[in-house]
């Protein structure tokens, strides 16, 4: 019995390393001017202009600020849901990160909401915002 339940938890927790491995790499969109760099399996990505060293990820571009991912709450092979945090600490998001062909699609949550900057006046960015692998 206890050999069967350790080797169910070394499946699972596979299964969740292998989901982690597919969300890294650099992204952008170019319609929205923003990029992404990601990195679920390890919290090692600096943040530019930053002293913070020690997270999953990061959103920048024509937006408030730089939206920062500090925790991944689950993953699977093909979504993940981390939360994000804006640089200035006044807002949090939850997203939703899914895999497609050519890169990955956020899709916010719940929260604040991503704002982006458009003739010096702020814009809500859309709900699903897609990605194109670097």
């Amino acid at each position: 019995m206890k050999k069967t339940l350790f080797l169910f938890m070394l499946a699972l927790s596979s299964c969740y390393a292998f989901g982690q491995k597919a969300f890294k790499g650099e992204y952008h969109n170019g319609d929205l001017q923003l990029r992404m760099k990601l990195n679920l399996e390890d919290d090692n990505i600096p943040v530019p202009g930053l002293e913070l060293d020690s997270c999953y990820g990061f959103l920048q571009g024509r937006i408030n600020s730089s939206w920062i991912i500090l925790k991944v709450k689950s993953v699977d092979d093909k979504k993940a849901i981390v939360r994000a945090m804006c640089e200035k600490g006044d807002a949090a998001q939850d997203i939703e990160i899914t895999l497609t062909e050519g890169g990955i699609e956020l899709q916010q949550i719940d929260g604040a909401g991503i704002k982006g900057i458009q003739n010096r006046k702020y814009v809500k960015l859309p709900k699903r915002i897609p990605l194109t692998k670097d």
